[in-house]
This record gives structure tokens, sequence and C-alpha cells, in this order.
């Protein structure tokens, strides 16, 4: 695991020095409630996902995971999204890179897909080929040995999975993760949709240990262009359907 890779050429809002004061300020204290949420009941396997598709969760995972780094915590972000990888997307990462679901399908090890980006301190282990079978992977024994083995190398690790409401793929993991974190965009996910969704991870007997209201805009007004978003991501995920 000690490959290092570095790529400026990013899709996503990093909270640094040159970004907003409130942006920044808002990552800082989210993780402040996120280390003692997980501190206190000794987390570190950990969901992030949402209720509907574009609601920014894999730009949360990233500067999340970023923010831990910062404080010297020794973070991996799993791409487990292998269907539409979103993180690999906004890191840039090629959907020919060997990651996850190689790992899961016994194509590749471990230590030869998970490397760290180096301008961001935390490590990434991407999604990897698109497989036909991604929910039977995430809930194979397979995907319990690779967490459990992971959980002992690094202080959290941080599953960016697709949107529950949409399939079931984040609910399959159950088994392995010690809670789930939902992100809900402003004036985005409808009210039934988030209902749905947190009551989907409930039954799956997988806790939400807090949820992130993100895209915040005081002056935005609603738009109807969601239903168009929410139709179209969703066909990418027609074979399992909508729970």
């Amino acid at each position: 695991m000690a490959k290092s890779k570095k790529n400026e050429r990013r899709r996503v809002l990093i909270a640094n020095k040159k970004s907003p004061f409130s942006y920044v300020e808002a990552y800082k204290t989210v993780r402040t409630n996120f280390n003692f949420i997980t501190q206190s009941n000794e987390y570190k396997t950990i969901i992030v996902t949402s209720a509907t598709p574009a609601e920014g969760k894999s730009n949360v995972v990233i500067n999340l995971a970023l923010s831990l780094a910062e404080m010297g915590k020794n973070v991996l972000v799993i791409d487990c999204d292998m269907r539409k990888p979103g993180l690999s997307k906004y890191l840039n990462i090629s959907l020919r890179t060997p990651g996850l679901s190689n790992v899961l399908s016994n194509q590749s090890r471990i230590e030869d897909v998970v490397f760290k980006v180096s301008d961001l301190g935390f490590y990434v282990l991407p999604a990897g080929a698109i497989p036909p079978n991604p929910s039977e992977l995430l809930a194979s024994k397979n995907m319990e040995r690779v967490i459990r083995s992971l959980e002992k190398d690094f202080d959290y690790v941080l599953l960016d999975t697709p949107p529950a409401f949409v399939v079931s793929d984040a609910l399959v993991l159950e088994k392995v993760v010690d809670g789930a974190i939902l992100v809900i965009a402003h004036r985005q996910a409808t009210i039934s949709s988030i209902k749905s969704a947190k009551e989907s991870l409930e039954k799956s007997n997988i806790k939400i240990i807090g949820a992130i209201l993100n895209k915040y805009d005081s002056k935005q007004s609603f738009s109807s262009d969601y239903n168009y978003n929410y139709d179209y991501y969703a066909s990418d995920y027609s074979k399992e359907g909508k729970r």
C-alpha cells in the first residue's frame, strides 16, 4: 500500500486555503462531530450515502477524509459504487484502474490496488472494473474479509456507496460497517425519499450516526429540475430497482 498518486485536475471542491472560509469551517465542524461520535462509540468503518443521486456524497467523503487526514488520522476511502463510480470520477481515477471489484472477484490483491493520494493525505481503494453483480460482491464473504483486514491498517474506513433509496448496495453492507452518514442536498431530495432511505438503512440494522445538509443556499429557490436528474441517474440502476 505504499503507492502514491497526485492529480491536481479534480472535479471536486476541496476544502483548503483557497476555499471560502465558511466552507472550510463547515467541514471542521463535521470533523469535530464525526470524531466525537466515532471515538465515543469506537466506530471506524462508516458508510456515506444519500437518498437520491447527485446530492454531493462523494464530495463529502473526499473532504471528510481530507479533514481527518489533516489531523494525522490514517484514512482509507473506498468507492463502493461499482455501477457509476463517482469517487473515481471526482479524483480523476481511470475506470480501467483495478480496484474493489477486482479484489472481490479474486483478480487482484488488496495491497496492489490501494494507493495514497499524496497531496490530499488519504488512501483510496477505487471501484475497479464495473461488474455485472455489484450487490452480490458487496454482500460476499470476500467483502467482509477485505474490510476486516483494512480495519487493522486504518483509523477510519469510509465507504462511498450508491443512494440508499435507489439500490440495495449500501444496505447489504450491514455486517461490515459500524454506521452510516446520510447526505441530504438542500431542496433536492424529497421528504419521502429521505424517509425511505432512513427506513431502509434502519431495517438493514445500519445505524445512522449523523446527517449532513449539503449544498445549502439560503437564496436558492426550489427547482423541479431534480426530477430529471433523479430519473436519469436511476436508469443506471434499473437492474436493482428502487427500494
